[in-house]
């Protein structure tokens, strides 16, 4: 990493900027299922609450998330949650196109989809999540140690 010391990294995704049209039809969705709710239950009340369950569960979507990489770990911050991992509980880094998994899980499971953390990249950041992600994760930056040494699984096309 050019002779840094400990590389860091600050960016933020707002997944409903970059494609508007789905958003749209996201909330589309949302209100719907809020006036079924509404309609099935006789109750404005429910289809309220449906509506914002709806709209919290895809907050990630339609609010700006906060990612950082740094010497201790992984954070992603939304409106409605923070995560974080710290380097030794990686176990397996999952890329695709479109982002980044750091899993705690030496396997593929069917708990991978509720385990880890899942990072989207900006448009232009590609290159050094993932320089800064091997870095840590590396051998060497476990200082040699017990650490069971971490997987690359790459799903890009």
């Amino acid at each position: 990493m050019n002779g840094l010391q400990s590389p860091g990294l600050a960016w933020s995704v707002h997944l409903a900027r970059r494609n508007p049209r789905r958003a749209v039809v996201a909330l589309l969705i949302g209100m719907a299922g809020s006036v079924a709710a509404a309609i099935g239950f006789h109750s404005n009340l429910l289809g309220g609450i449906a509506l914002a369950l709806v709209m919290a569960s895809m907050s990630d979507y339609f609010l700006p998330v906060r990612n950082t990489l740094d010497e201790s770990g992984i954070a992603k911050v939304g409106l409605l949650h923070r995560q974080r991992m710290q380097w030794p509980q990686v176990r397996r880094v999952i890329r695709d196109r479109l982002g980044v998994k750091l899993s705690p899980l030496s396997r593929p499971s069917r708990l991978e989809a509720y385990r880890g953390i899942y990072c989207w990249f900006s448009h232009d950041n590609e290159n050094e999540v993932m320089a800064i992600i091997t870095h840590y994760t590396s051998p060497e930056a476990a200082g040699g140690g017990d650490r069971p040494p971490v997987q690359l699984v790459s799903r890009r096309p």
